[in-house]
């Protein structure tokens, strides 16, 4: 890596440091170039060497966010060769995802809140959907087996899966994941055991 390169890095990590400073106290709405720059103590020039904007820099913090939560469901979710060997490793896919999750709260909290810009939740909604969706399309025993339309499984799936997530959050992190682990595994067995009860 050229030090010139490593420059840009460390740039734009203070900068985007900087703006999640100001974001904790500060609507996303409400805050501006110059606010970020001021924390960052850099000039304007160098703001937009690497973002075009406010709405830019938001962009690229929340696309490497869902990439690093997607890269967790492409590291398991390759290993899944049979509906049997899926429904196996729910537990170690939601193990590791509330264990990302934890890692990434105090960014998903800012989101989340009212402070976050519009729209947050849909957009991770969806990139969370689209990354299960493209796993879950390479295994072929899983779409045989599938008796309803794929758009409405991934939406159930992300929507439940999102929601305990969003309700983590707001409880402060009051359990641990794995603590949470066993409470989806609980939630998804109930489930269950009413539909074989019908």
């Amino acid at each position: 890596m050229s030090i010139y390169t490593e420059k840009n890095r460390k740039t734009k990590k203070l900068i985007q440091t900087s703006f999640m400073q100001i974001i904790e106290n500060k609507s996303f709405e409400a805050i501006t170039v110059g606010d970020i720059t001021k924390v960052a103590q850099i000039n304007r020039g160098t703001f937009y060497l690497h973002y075009k904007d406010k709405f830019d820099l938001l962009d690229q913090i929340e696309q490497q966010l869902f990439e690093d939560l997607g890269n967790h469901i492409d590291e398991l979710q390759k290993y899944y060769s049979s509906m049997q060997k899926f429904e196996k490793n729910q537990e170690q896919l939601a193990a590791t995802l509330f264990n990302s999750i934890k890692m990434h709260a105090p960014m998903l909290k800012i989101f989340l809140s009212d402070r976050g810009r519009a729209g947050f939740h849909l957009r991770f909604r969806d990139a969370f959907s689209e990354k299960v969706r493209v796993n879950l399309e390479k295994n072929e025993s899983f779409h045989t087996n599938l008796k309803v339309p794929m758009e409405y499984y991934l939406s159930f799936i992300t929507s439940a899966f999102l929601g305990l997530i969003e309700q983590w959050i707001q409880n402060g992190l009051d359990k641990t994941p794995d603590e949470m682990t066993a409470l989806y595994i609980e939630i998804i067995s109930i489930i269950q055991k009413n539909q074989s009860g019908l």
